[in-house]
């Protein structure tokens, strides 16, 4: 970034648009981070204990989530608009890496809370259903579990429920668009021959939508952490007050004063 003047001003402006940049970069590489380990304990999980007969997802289901969800969603993470009050946070260390150790530790527990699903999402098929692999129940939950992540990715302490979410207009198109190409991908015909995938019923799509959330629940309660750990540091407990000792006590009265 070359500035073309040296007013106060421009420097400020500078800050905020290397602060968003930055912040904007992290978002990508926290959910890129987090969908890839998902994939990787999904189909070593799957391998190892034969989950879904070794198979949680099929070839080109794996490529149209990548396509609908991981790419899509990266787009709108990248080039969102920055986080409220991003030049009222402390300037970080120049030293501080974008993925620190509590951060991988956290992206590392997202795949196994995706990829032990696996089993549920095979019995969605009704109660007169045979006990068998539906990998469209497993690309579909799979998929909402990575948009939902998504959402969370957007802030690391602020909820997803509030309103620099939804007033994201790049981020509320995109995460429409994976969506809608989710739905499309169990209703139009073409991909139900292409990805073998059914079209799912409102009880189905309400369990797999539950299933998903859990992502969300645990997100935000470590959200709620973070921001409670931070608070903390800034404004430390006050000591409480000490009792007064004998030498803090006013004198006594002489008699008859």
């Amino acid at each position: 970034m070359i500035l073309t003047d040296d007013n106060f001003s421009t420097i400020v402006k500078a800050i905020e648009l290397g602060r968003g940049l930055y912040d904007n970069l992290a978002r990508y590489v926290r959910f890129q981070i987090g969908g890839l380990f998902g994939y990787i304990i999904t189909f070593l999980g799957a391998a190892i204990f034969n989950i879904a007969q070794g198979i949680p997802l099929l070839p080109l289901q794996t490529l149209w989530v990548s396509f609908t969800m991981l790419s899509i969603q990266s787009v709108g993470l990248g080039y969102s608009k920055p986080a409220a009050g991003l030049m009222e946070r402390p300037p970080l260390p120049p030293s501080r890496p974008i993925l620190t150790r509590q951060l991988i530790v956290w992206l590392a527990l997202v795949g196994p809370a995706d990829g032990g699903r696996h089993p549920q999402r095979d019995q969605l098929g009704g109660a007169g259903a045979r006990a068998r692999h539906r990998p469209d129940h497993g690309m579909v939950t799979f998929a909402l579990f990575v948009l939902f992540f998504s959402i969370e990715s957007k802030d690391q302490r602020d909820s997803a429920f509030s309103l620099d979410t939804f007033s994201d207009k790049m981020f509320v198109i995109t995460t429409s668009g994976s969506f809608v190409l989710l739905v499309l991908s169990t209703v139009l015909g073409i991909f139900q021959t292409v990805m073998k995938t059914v079209r799912l019923d409102v009880r189905q799509w309400l369990i797999c939508t539950a299933v998903a959330l859990s992502i969300v629940a645990v997100a935000e309660i470590r959200k709620a952490v973070l921001r409670q750990t931070a608070a903390e540091a800034i404004h430390p407990a006050s000591a409480p007050a000490s009792a007064p000792g004998p030498e803090s006590l006013p004198p006594e009265r002489p008699a008859g004063a």
